[in-house]
């Protein structure tokens, strides 16, 4: 009869007679939320690793272990998890491993270690951000065509923009109106960087986290897309007068009406990138004093 510690390796219980056996990598398959208690384990064929990469398994093991706690029992940001101390004692592992595992809980964004008196690991909101800019980046280089993209757009922008109209308070109804206000004079300043911001937000409304990420990734990828698209797009203000629109059919709480406008205004951003733009002899016979009165508009992203 043998047990299993955390490292691993086989140790033969009390009162046998000792037999040496191989180490063993394991894999450890549920989390305990304070000391460790129970260890469920499946053993492996013998592979020799080097102690760095020792470190970094347990390391990820314990990363993972903490993020499940983290998660499972609903931990807020800025609660204090515990010390450096406090944990490297809880989980029973060196202060190397304890710190491999901070370094990916805060690449992962869930917590952050503050050094000091009154220091230790702390909960953090994670930001959906990278993981929708590393998801566009995915599909980026999948080469995802734009019909594809705004295939997905319409599924999904569709649904939110309906879900949005049947559940929306009086809070909601006040950001859509603070957000076009503010876009509104974007547009006049002839600042286009916020104008896909308006779809992130609808989907951020939903109070579906996984609707919030998956318009995040569209939209993003929507703008590294820029540079491969024909440059032959809405004007900011007719980009700006649709989401207007839409967001009157919201605070209206017409789904359906939503749900046309919104239709409407992503078939008429998709029209206008697959148009071919105008031959360079219409756009040279217009007077020179009609074309430097005013400087052409920047794009709209939609």
């Amino acid at each position: 009869m043998e047990f299993l510690d955390m490292s691993g390796a086989a140790r033969p219980s009390a009162g046998l007679g000792v037999h040496r056996r191989q180490r063993r990598v394991t894999y450890l398959s549920r989390v305990c939320s304070g000391p460790l208690k129970t260890i469920q384990s499946a053993p492996l064929p013998f592979v020799a690793a080097s102690s760095k990469d020792t470190t970094l398994k347990k390391a990820e093991i314990l990363a993972d272990q903490i993020e499940q706690t983290i998660v499972g029992q609903r931990w807020e940001p800025g609660d204090l998890f515990g010390s450096e101390v406090e944990l490297i004692a809880r989980y029973g592992v060196s202060r190397a491993v304890f710190r491999e595992a901070v370094r990916l809980l805060e690449h992962h964004g869930l917590a952050e270690m503050r050094r000091g008196l009154h220091g230790g690991l702390f909960i953090r909101q994670p930001d959906p951000q990278p993981v929708a800019k590393a998801m566009a980046v995915y599909l980026d280089f999948e080469k995802v065509e734009p019909r594809q993209l705004e295939d997905a757009r319409l599924a999904i922008e569709l649904f939110c923009v309906e879900r949005v109209a049947a559940r929306i308070g009086e809070d909601e109804i006040t950001e859509i109106r603070a957000f076009l206000a503010a876009e509104a004079a974007q547009v006049t300043s002839g600042e286009t960087r916020s104008l896909r911001d308006f779809h992130v937000l609808v989907a951020r409304l939903t109070a579906n986290p996984a609707l919030h990420l998956f318009v995040q990734t569209l939209t993003i990828l929507t703008q590294r897309q820029l540079p491969v698209l024909d440059r032959n797009r809405p004007p900011l203000h007719d980009v700006h007068a649709a989401h207007a629109r839409i967001g009157e059919a919201i605070i209206a709480r017409d789904g359906a009406l939503a749900r046309h406008r919104m239709m409407t205004h992503l078939e008429d951003v998709a029209m206008a990138r697959h148009r071919r733009p105008a031959p360079r002899a219409e756009a040279s016979a217009k007077p020179a004093a009609e074309t430097s009165a005013k400087p052409a508009a920047e794009p709209a992203i939609g």
